[in-house]
């Protein structure tokens, strides 16, 4: 009798649960480590909420408990991430040289000065 006919389909949908928990952990890790992200990794990240949470929704509706196990820790990590991208990317943005902040923030910082 081979691995797949000794374990249960269940087994299989945590499995990647906890495959899935484990692959956040960096990305989270490195999201605020960095405190940086761009503009053009928030809607991919958007989208990818979005569809964990259609999943999430067909696995409640379907009464699915394997696949609620999986989706709704995923769901929450989503959340976090989606939120901390889009955070660090607002905050990069303003920081960028050349953006209308940017330039606000150096005409308010050498407001006073005497001119070069």
């Amino acid at each position: 009798m081979g691995l797949y006919h000794a374990m249960n389909d269940e087994y299989w949908m945590f499995t990647a649960s906890i495959l899935y928990f484990v692959c956040y952990v960096p990305e989270l890790y490195a999201n605020y480590r960095n405190r940086n992200a761009n503009l053009y990794n928030v809607p991919e990240k958007i989208v990818m909420t979005v569809a964990t949470g259609c999943a999430l929704v067909y696995a409640i509706r379907t009464d699915n408990v394997p696949l609620m196990t999986n989706y709704a820790p995923l769901m929450a990590l989503d959340i976090v991430a989606t939120g901390m991208r889009v955070y660090y990317a607002w905050k990069t943005h303003k920081k960028e040289p050349g953006s209308a902040s940017a330039l606000v923030a150096v005409e308010d910082a050498t407001a006073g000065l005497p001119p070069v």
